[in-house]
């Protein structure tokens, strides 16, 4: 149990100086984002070994697409001030995710499966805000075709859904139908989204709020929930919010 704890501050530290030491010196990128990757999962098996060892890989998913997403953002602003919050934001995910899963694994309270559960679509909306951000910014860095993007897009859409599969009790059949429809209207919406002259954060911000209303939607499908009045808040909301960022965003 103390060794559990142990973990829970540790892992996170190492990473936010990883992370500074890539900062103050960026040829260390993709060193710092391996030993990360590497602590998570590490992290991730020492806690769940005695409960799930089987199933581990596929909990180190939501860490480190939370991780990834961020670190290759970072990458591409200029702020000091938001490359910092960004550090600091990915340390705490990955702080209180350890901490949830061991308190889902380790003592199986009722609450802990309830935060978790919370923290994982807090964090999967982040993720797919900074995935879309940064994949819309590439092509002013790199000469890629949209078409590669795309393909990108449905990896990383397939790996944002992934996630919440995991602590799934059960995944049947229509889980899994649906969450190939889920990637592929994210997919469409991306691509239509590169036909937009705005800014990649604007970019990134409509398609995580589709990102969001896909995981809804597909939350009160399986509750028989999914009527009318039920969607008609979340969509008048949504577009509301998408009129105010036309209206207010500075186009290209």
């Amino acid at each position: 149990m103390k060794k559990n704890y142990l973990y829970l501050i540790l892992a996170p530290f190492v990473i936010w100086v990883l992370e500074e030491i890539f900062f103050f010196e960026p040829s260390f990128f993709f060193l710092s984002l391996s030993l990360s990757l590497l602590i998570i999962a590490f992290s991730v098996r020492s806690i769940i070994k005695k409960y799930r060892s089987k199933f581990w890989p596929a909990l180190i998913l939501a860490p480190a697409l939370f991780y990834i997403s961020f670190s290759f953002y970072s990458a591409i602003i200029i702020s000091q001030f938001w490359i910092q919050t960004i550090f600091l934001l990915v340390a705490l995910f990955i702080f209180f995710y350890l901490r949830y899963i061991h308190l889902y694994f380790s003592l199986a309270t009722e609450g802990g499966e309830a935060k978790l559960r919370q923290l994982l679509l807090i964090g999967s909306f982040l993720s797919s805000f900074a995935f879309a951000a940064t994949l819309y910014a590439l092509p002013i860095f790199l000469s890629w075709s949209s078409l590669l993007l795309l393909g990108i897009f449905i990896v990383v859409g397939a790996c944002l859904f992934g996630q919440l599969l995991v602590f799934k009790k059960r995944v049947d059949k229509d889980k899994i139908i649906f969450w190939g429809i889920n990637v592929f209207v994210l997919t469409e919406f991306a691509g239509i989204f590169f036909l937009l002259p705005l800014n990649y954060n604007i970019l990134g911000v409509l398609l995580a709020i589709i990102f969001y209303l896909l995981v809804l939607f597909d939350e009160w499908r399986e509750e028989d929930r999914l009527n009318w009045k039920n969607l008609k808040w979340p969509v008048v909301i949504a577009c509301l919010i998408f009129v105010l960022i036309f209206l207010s965003a500075r186009w290209l």
